[in-house]
């Protein structure tokens, strides 16, 4: 039996003229069967939070493992460069290789963002003006095309290990 039928067999328990009761056996049974409805109801919200926290806790040392299983993968990576030293590696299951990039390393910012600004048509292509600041991939495309002076700023190049 539903709450909502429990409720309207209550209601034929009382007499809707006088608010007499008609069926005081019968009210105190379907009473008793309310209340054992709502408590399980009650139970079950109770049983339903305690399981969302243990999820949640899972999830959390979940998140724990894979953060550290990445940061060990990244120190191996890191490793297995510094043992290869740019040396290619490869077997039937593994191949180490290398990827030549570069990265914009800017040191004097200040002297960058003056130059850019006197020397460039449209400088807001290379500079954010919220807060002055280059935007380094613009100047890293410029610097590769051939522009060969920029104060404060120079390519470096990087290297990465790349595992397949």
């Amino acid at each position: 039996m539903t709450l909502y039928e429990i409720d309207a067999d209550i209601l034929t328990c009382v007499d809707p003229e006088t608010g007499e009761i008609i069926d005081p056996a019968k009210l105190d049974a379907l009473q008793m069967e309310r209340d054992r409805k709502l408590e399980n109801v009650a139970l079950w919200v109770k049983d339903l939070r305690a399981e969302a926290e243990a999820i949640g806790n899972e999830v959390q040392a979940l998140n724990a493992r894979k953060k550290a299983a990445e940061r060990k993968a990244e120190a191996l990576k890191t490793w297995l460069g510094e043992a290869l030293a740019g040396e290619i590696f490869k077997t039937p299951k593994v191949r180490i290789s290398y990827t030549h990039n570069s990265r914009l390393n800017v040191t004097d910012e200040k002297a960058a963002i003056e130059y850019i600004e006197k020397t460039f048509v449209d400088p807001e292509a290379y500079l954010k003006y919220q807060t002055p600041e280059i935007r380094k991939d613009a100047l890293k495309t410029l610097i590769k095309a051939g522009e060969n002076f920029i104060p404060g700023v120079s390519l470096e190049p990087t290297e990465s290990v790349v595992i397949k």
